[in-house]
């Protein structure tokens, strides 16, 4: 019976080693998985057309007649008219914080000027009437001098004011040195634009824009840093399109008629666009504080080859796109010309129905 018992646990043992020997590793070496070919976009060169168009926002105002300037640096004080006053020529519009300094000079100024006025005055009084008298030499000559003197003392007190001495009214010279620190309307007419109080204004700082009621256009603010890109395929007399802001379906025919310059006759300080409609819609639909949108096209080019940005490689210098050639994927260098975000324009390089490879 034991011997039995035996042979039963040998042969449990032998089976078991069989099977575990068959879960082991196998000696034979597993195939790898296969990485995919990677696919390339294509692109084919297409034929169409590319429309280049920029819209602007503007709004209708009483077209301008003048733009008012200060004759003097310095810092807006009070400001006597606001937007949309009428003003007449001559007109207070506003002053500098440093016209008070100016008067406070300018009166003490005029006063010491004035009493040198008076002495030469009664000098030349005094030699008149010894003069008249008959008096003797030596005393008309002594006057004579003290008429010098006087004039004398006048120039150098003008020199010290730094006003001329040949002036024939000095004074006159020192109300216009007060005139400089106020602004005065240049003309009939109602105010457009206004400056705010406490802006620091040069010579050149347009101050007031002054219009006509009775005449609109449309001015658009030009965006800045952005005024050349947007500006420089225009040019004054350019055809345009209007659409008021609150009825976009109607569409007014209107051309440009200022840019700032160098790219028209407009201030390049004031970079504004001016449009004036080819007619005259009705009041209701057309008045001074409407905002409307001015489409412009800067670009109009029929049956030209294209492609997409993204078939397009620019590097060193070079733009090229990649073809498949004979031995391979090549180089092939293009002229473009015009951009929009879906299409660039191919000059030359390539034919249509061409087929380009992706990056």
């Amino acid at each position: 019976m034991k011997k039995r018992i035996s042979i039963s646990l040998f042969s449990f043992i032998t089976i078991l080693a069989f099977v575990l020997a068959g879960c082991g590793p196998s000696s034979s070496a597993a195939t790898p998985t296969p990485y995919p070919t990677p696919v390339r976009k294509t692109y084919t060169v297409g034929k169409g057309d590319i429309v280049i168009n920029l819209e602007l926002f503007g709004q209708v105002t009483p077209k301008i007649l003048s733009t008012a300037y200060f004759q003097m640096s310095g810092h807006v004080g009070d400001v006597y008219a606001q937007v949309n006053d009428i003003v007449k020529k001559g007109q207070l519009l506003a002053d500098l914080t440093e016209l008070k300094d100016i008067q406070t000079t300018a009166y003490s100024t005029s006063d010491a000027i004035k009493t040198e006025q008076i002495n030469v005055e009664m000098a030349q009084l005094m030699l008149e009437k010894l003069q008249a008298q008959h008096a003797q030499e030596v005393d008309i000559k002594i006057q004579e001098k003290q008429v010098e003197l006087a004039q004398i003392a006048l120039n150098e007190t003008l020199l010290k004011y730094n006003l001329d001495p040949s002036s024939p009214d000095p004074l006159s010279d020192l109300d216009a040195q007060v005139a400089k620190a106020k602004l005065f309307s240049p003309t009939d007419g109602i105010v457009i634009s206004a400056v705010s109080v406490g802006r620091a204004v040069a010579t050149t700082t347009p101050v007031f824009t002054i219009g006509d009621g009775k005449q609109m256009e449309i001015v658009v603010n030009l965006t800045s840093g952005e005024s050349d890109q947007q500006i420089k395929d225009m040019y004054e007399g350019m055809a345009v399109s209007v659409s008021p802001n609150d009825q976009p379906d109607v569409i007014w025919a209107a051309k440009i008629t200022q840019l700032p310059s160098p790219y028209g006759t407009g201030s390049a300080n004031d970079q504004t666009l001016h449009v004036v409609l080819d007619g005259t819609p009705a009041a209701a639909d057309y008045k001074s504080g409407d905002t409307v949108t001015v489409s412009v096209e800067l670009a109009n080019k029929k049956g030209i080859l294209w492609l997409p940005p993204a078939a397009i490689r620019q590097v060193g210098g070079r733009t090229f796109v990649i073809i498949n050639g004979e031995n391979g994927p090549k180089r092939a260098d293009i002229e473009i010309g015009l951009k929009t975000k879906d299409k660039i324009e191919i000059i030359s390089g390539l034919t249509e129905g061409q087929v380009v490879v992706g990056p």
